[in-house]
């Protein structure tokens, strides 16, 4: 999320000068939010989300739409009829979503054990088992405890999933879309998503990127389509 901040400012700005206004949201615990992310879990950061879309109706928001990226894009995709249930969503962007939580976490806890051995350890550790024992473990700076790391574990893509609004899935940093997001989308009505794969930086897990300007005008046209 750190390194994907700058990012996805410059596509916030983008989309507010061509006639789209933004609200970047900053979960709990996360960014300048109130609170620790060991406080939090996924159902917090879903009313995260629903509490940013009221804000925007009292500002006189009549139509919003959900902007996912990676995590995000599985917090939308997981929660489509409470986040339809509660906001006025006529459209929803992923990038690059995650579409499973157990093999998320399963990939966070990697760079846990990757830092461990940078420092010097060649001890295998089961982190995840030392969740469940009652550890907070940090990774890339943020502690993770078993609420919180359940909570994320829970997050599938539902099964039978029909969007209840457009999607724009963008894959980036790839050329074709892989079969494990057209085995997700396959049942999905034609009518309720586009797909498109983008190459770009892997922005989310490389510290050097700060701008992506190609994907910018591009994002925007798959909300236009």
């Amino acid at each position: 999320m750190n390194l994907s901040r700058a990012v996805i400012a410059k596509q916030a700005q983008y989309f507010a000068a061509h006639g789209l206004p933004t609200c970047v949201l900053d979960y709990y615990g996360t960014g300048d939010s109130e609170g620790n992310v060991n406080e939090a879990t996924a159902q917090v950061w879903l009313e995260d989300i629903i509490a940013a879309g009221d804000w925007l109706r009292q500002q006189g928001v009549q139509e919003i739409v959900l902007w996912g990226v990676r995590f995000g894009g599985l917090i939308l995709l997981h929660f489509q009829n409470a986040l339809h249930d509660a906001l006025p969503v006529n459209r929803q962007l992923l990038w690059k979503p995650v579409t499973a939580g157990k093999l998320y976490i399963s990939q966070f806890l990697r760079l846990k054990q990757a830092s461990t051995i940078l420092n010097g350890s060649n001890d295998k550790v089961n982190w995840r088992q030392r969740i469940a024992d009652g550890d907070s473990i940090e990774v890339a700076g943020y502690p993770l405890n078993e609420p919180l790391v359940r909570s994320i574990e829970a997050l599938e893509v539902p099964a039978g999933l029909a969007p209840l609004s457009h999607i724009g899935w963008l894959e980036l940093g790839a050329t074709t879309i892989t079969p494990g997001v057209q085995r997700v989308t396959s049942s999905w009505p034609a009518s309720h998503y586009c797909l498109d794969a983008r190459e770009s930086p892997l922005f989310w897990q490389t510290p050097e990127t700060f701008t992506v300007p190609a994907l910018y005008p591009h994002s925007l046209a798959m909300l236009e389509e």
